[in-house]
């Protein structure tokens, strides 16, 4: 009896034992999935707002200087992160691209900002996957997630001549004001103005 008894104890040791180790190797596991890898960047809307906050209409803010910038198209409408609509006018009566579909293809800090000034200049980036001919004006696009009180954006885009590093480099190009560089466009969300101050 005492034999049987013994045998059903080491049993349950080995059994405790097995599943300990197992139990821990599954934390292992998890942690190293799901932990960051060294110089990865993550939208700072990533974990906070639903599809990044790109889900609205935003249109120029017409107390920037980056309103009279004719790259700047005046009204911008999201839809849920993957649909966007480009406007020439704050209204919306004058489309330059509507229904552009596009593809996240993750975050980038800002090569001047980033990570030294500061920690939140970060850019989502975008890759057009379908829409009409007029869509490919905006091939690229790289957006800093709406941010700040009032919520405000940054966006810039590219033909498919472009790239996002194309885009991303301009924050270190020389200061022209004149020609309104380095690019930085100013969206509000609708019906709002003096959003970055």
């Amino acid at each position: 009896m005492m034999r049987y008894w013994y045998s059903l104890a080491v049993l349950w040791v080995c059994l405790m034992t097995a599943g300990l180790v197992h139990a821990e190797a599954q934390a292992v596991h998890h942690r190293e999935r799901h932990a960051h890898t060294p110089g990865m960047v993550y939208s700072p809307n990533a974990f906070k707002v639903p599809y990044l906050g790109l889900d609205g209409v935003f249109t120029i803010d017409p107390e920037e200087i980056a309103a009279t910038d004719p790259r700047n198209p005046k009204r911008i409408v999201f839809r849920r992160m993957e649909y966007f609509s480009f406007y020439a006018d704050s209204a919306g009566a004058t489309p330059l691209a509507e229904e552009c579909r596009y593809v996240y293809k993750g975050a980038a800090g800002d090569p001047f900002y980033y990570p030294t000034l500061a920690k939140t200049s970060i850019w989502d980036l975008f890759e057009l996957a379908s829409g009409d001919e007029a869509c490919r004006t905006f091939y690229y696009v790289t957006i800093r997630a709406p941010h700040g009180d009032p919520v405000h954006l940054h966006l810039r885009y590219g033909d498919a001549q472009s790239s996002f590093r194309r885009l991303l480099q301009m924050s270190n190009g020389p200061e022209d004001k004149t020609q309104l560089d380095p690019w930085w466009s100013v969206y509000c969300a609708e019906g709002v103005s003096g959003c970055d101050q």
